[in-house]
Formats: C-alpha cells, sequence, structure tokens
C-alpha cells in the first residue's frame, strides 16, 4: 500500500489536471467576489425594492378596491395591500439603518403571507409570492430576529457572510467540478504504464492509494477555498453566529459556521462518491468522455425532470445539489417529498460501500495492466 502511495504521489506531483483544478478554484472564488460587487449581491436594500414593484404587480391582479377596513374589498386584497406598506416599510428602515424596524416589518409580511395561503383568490396570485414552505423559512427567521432584538444586518463583503454565500450555491457545481476532477482517475495513469510496471501492486490497493490521493486533493480545494477568501477579513470577519434557516425535518435555524461544516461534509462525502463511480465508469467504459457523459445524465435528469425526484425519492444523484435540498426545495414540488440531507448522506454513504465492494470483488485483477 506505501508502494502504491509513493507511486500515485509521484505521478500527480506532475500532473497538471491538479494544478489547473487549483488555480480553478482560485478563480471560481475570485470571479464570485467580482461578481457580488459588480450585480449589488446581497445588497438588501435594491432587494427590497425589486419587491416593491412586485407587489404592485400582485395588487395589479385586483380591480381597484377599498383596502380600509369596513372598505369593499377582499380579505386577500387587504392582506396585499398592507404587504406592500410594509415591504415599503421595510426599504425605509433599511436607508436609516434602522434594523430592529427592518426584521418587525420582514416578520410582519411573513405573518401576512402565512394568513394569505387559505383567503379566496389566492390562485391568483400564488406564482408571484413565495410558496408556503419557503414563507415558513422565512417565518421562523424573521420572527428570531425580531424577538431577539437583532440590530444589525449581514455585509456579505465580510469573511464569514461571503463564505456561507459561496457555500449555499456550491452544491450546484460540486458534483460537476469532481466529475471533470475525476473523469480520467485512472485512465492518466496509464499514461506512465513504465513507471507502473516497476511498482507490481494488487488493482484494489492501487484504487484504495488514488481515492487517498484524490481526497488529499479535494481537502486541498475546500482549504484552497477559505484561503483565496482571506483578502475579505480586511472588511471585517463579520458574525460566525449569523443565523441561517435550513430544513432538516422541519424548518430549522442554525449559524452560519454549522452551516458552511454542513456543507463540507457533504462535499467530502460527495467527493467520495464520484471518485469511487469514476473508478468503475473507468474501467468499464475505457473512456473520460463516456465517464463524464454517464455523470452528466446522473446528474441532470433530476434537474431537467424534477417529477423523477417525487418517483424515486431516494435515488442518490437527488443529494448532489445538497443546497437545494438544505433549502427544502422537494417540498415545493407538484408532488411533494419529504427528504433531508441527512437522508442523503446515509443513502450516499450506503452506495460508497456497495461501490468499495464492487471493487474489491470484480475489479481486483492482480498487477495493473494498460487499459
Amino acid at each position: 500500500m506505501l508502494q502504491a502511495l509513493k507511486v500515485g504521489l509521484l505521478i500527480e506531483r506532475s500532473n497538471r489536471k491538479n494544478i489547473v483544478a487549483l488555480l480553478a478554484v482560485i478563480v471560481i472564488v475570485f470571479g464570485c467576489m467580482f461578481f457580488i460587487k459588480a450585480q449589488s449581491v446581497g445588497d438588501q436594500l435594491n432587494e427590497k425594492k425589486g419587491d416593491y414593484y412586485s407587489s404592485r404587480a400582485v395588487l395589479s391582479k385586483f380591480q381597484v378596491q377599498d383596502a380600509s377596513r369596513d372598505g369593499d374589498g377582499s380579505d386577500l386584497f387587504k392582506n396585499l395591500t398592507q404587504q406592500k406598506s410594509a415591504v415599503a416599510l421595510q426599504i425605509a428602515s433599511l436607508t436609516v439603518e434602522n434594523y430592529p424596524m427592518y426584521y418587525e416589518a420582514s416578520y410582519r409580511i411573513a405573518e401576512l403571507r402565512q394568513q394569505a395561503f387559505d383567503m379566496d383568490e389566492y390562485e391568483k396570485v400564488k406564482d408571484l409570492l413565495p410558496t408556503k414552505f419557503q414563507n415558513s423559512m422565512n417565518y421562523l427567521y424573521f420572527k428570531t430576529m425580531h424577538e431577539s432584538g437583532k440590530n444589525t444586518i449581514s455585509d456579505i463583503s465580510h469573511y464569514i457572510p461571503f463564505l456561507l454565500y459561496f457555500f449555499s450555491l456550491v452544491g450546484v457545481g460540486w458534483y460537476i467540478f469532481m466529475s471533470f476532477y475525476t473523469s480520467s482517475i485512472l485512465l492518466d495513469d496509464f499514461e506512465h504504464s513504465s513507471i507502473i510496471k516497476g511498482y507490481p501492486v494488487r488493482f484494489d490497493q492501487y484504487v484504495i492509494s488514488k481515492c487517498i490521493i484524490t481526497f488529499l486533493y479535494v481537502i486541498a480545494f475546500i482549504v484552497l477555498i477559505f484561503i483565496s477568501a482571506a483578502p475579505l477579513l480586511f472588511n471585517g470577519l463579520g458574525e460566525s453566529s449569523e443565523k441561517v434557516a435550513v430544513y432538516l425535518g422541519e424548518p430549522a435555524l442554525i449559524s452560519s459556521v454549522h452551516y458552511i461544516v454542513l456543507c463540507i461534509v457533504y462535499m467530502l462525502v460527495i467527493s467520495i462518491f464520484v471518485m469511487l463511480l469514476s473508478i468503475i465508469l473507468n474501467v468499464l467504459l475505457k473512456n473520460m468522455y463516456l465517464t463524464l457523459f454517464v455523470h452528466f445524465i446522473l446528474f441532470f435528469l433530476p434537474i431537467i425532470f424534477p417529477s423523477i425526484i417525487s418517483v424515486f425519492p431516494y435515488n442518490p444523484f437527488h443529494f448532489m445539489n445538497f443546497n437545494e435540498i438544505l433549502n427544502g426545495m422537494p417540498l415545493d414540488l407538484v408532488r411533494p417529498v419529504d427528504v433531508t440531507m441527512n437522508i442523503g448522506l446515509l443513502i450516499m454513504s450506503m452506495c460508497i460501500l456497495i461501490m468499495l465492494f464492487v471493487i474489491k470483488t470484480f475489479f481486483s485483477t492482480g498487477k495493473i495492466k494498460r487499459a
């Protein structure tokens, strides 16, 4: 095993793919920083102005009615008018930096929307408002912020808020990134057959050594994310205890650091899953592009056809975009599915054990041979 690790490290040290992957991580992090600045991402004042125009669009669905308490307007119309007024209060409180008032107005909006779900004619405006589940997450968050008397808002240009934002998006691309990185995990080494022949090892030992080396690089990628974001420390560290609304079987609030740690755990497990699947596909298909093709088909099918999630809720590939599961996306499907990333972690772990068994049982072919 040590011999296989030494050979693997010797080969990987000169593999340009690793250098390109490390540079890609740096470029992605810096690209995210520039995107945030260029698009004013996280500027809540601009976002609430957009919400105000949306609330006007919602009211345009109705004929002009009297929205006063004793007026002839419908209950839903009165409710939506109050929402519009609360959004205006959000904008005013953000403008004068009165953050307790902002949280109070936000809590009021979530409360009004919660009441609106059971009102007549809600079907007319449901596509312009958050879903019932999304609103329940907002309700929990703003209720907690209001009751705790929080008097600050998160600044995404600070270190921890930026990392929170980055890791809240990384689930979209991590599986794809790892698919590219591991698509030729075995095929690359066959270009160095003269080195490999000098160190005859069993195939299963070779595979384990490749997994260990690849996993070390994965850890390096994650560490590099934190290092690349370090310039934001000049703007400030940010609040590590800032709350994030997630779905863990029920809506819950966890700290920013807790969310980031959860994401890293899922990224590591997904990385092991992807590299083992790539190893099996490399052996069976002996082609990097076919390996990538299979990866992409398995990953994008649930995205293109979300109904698949309802039919096969425990398919491991549904959990690769873990941010959507943490946000409770399956509960907003036409046929809602109650799955969590804890279930996903268990399913992926079981798949990893099965793939290790397959590799150990069927792919142990003595000395390594060129594909």
